[in-house]
């Protein structure tokens, strides 16, 4: 379960670093989703940690299984912004979607 809560973590830290680093420098707003993956691999790479680890799942390799977890914070972090779109009604960026649809077309 704390393994969870560190990849959940992560994944909040690593979409707010993106957000203040992409509003605060022109230019990188565009690359927000490639940088959220930047971060987010970057920082459990840093740290050296793996969930399967935390698991005790055995990977062949060690070095994969860092960064496919770094993989799995960054797609933690479209559940947070899901979560805060919802609570403070603030939209997506242009890059990220959220699974906006336009409305249903009724005919005769």
């Amino acid at each position: 379960m704390y393994n969870f809560a560190i990849v959940a973590l992560l994944a909040l830290g690593t979409l707010k670093l993106v957000d203040f680093v992409a509003d605060n420098v022109t230019g990188l707003e565009r690359f927000r989703s490639l940088l959220t993956f930047v971060v987010g691999v970057g920082a459990v790479v840093s740290l050296d940690y793996s969930l399967f680890d935390g698991f005790g799942i055995a990977v062949r390799d060690r070095d994969t299984g860092m960064w496919i977890t770094g993989f799995l914070v960054a797609g933690m972090t479209v559940p947070w912004r899901a979560m805060f779109a919802w609570l403070t009604h603030e939209k997506a960026m242009g890059d990220e979607t959220l699974g906006h649809h336009s409305p249903i077309r009724r005919v005769a």
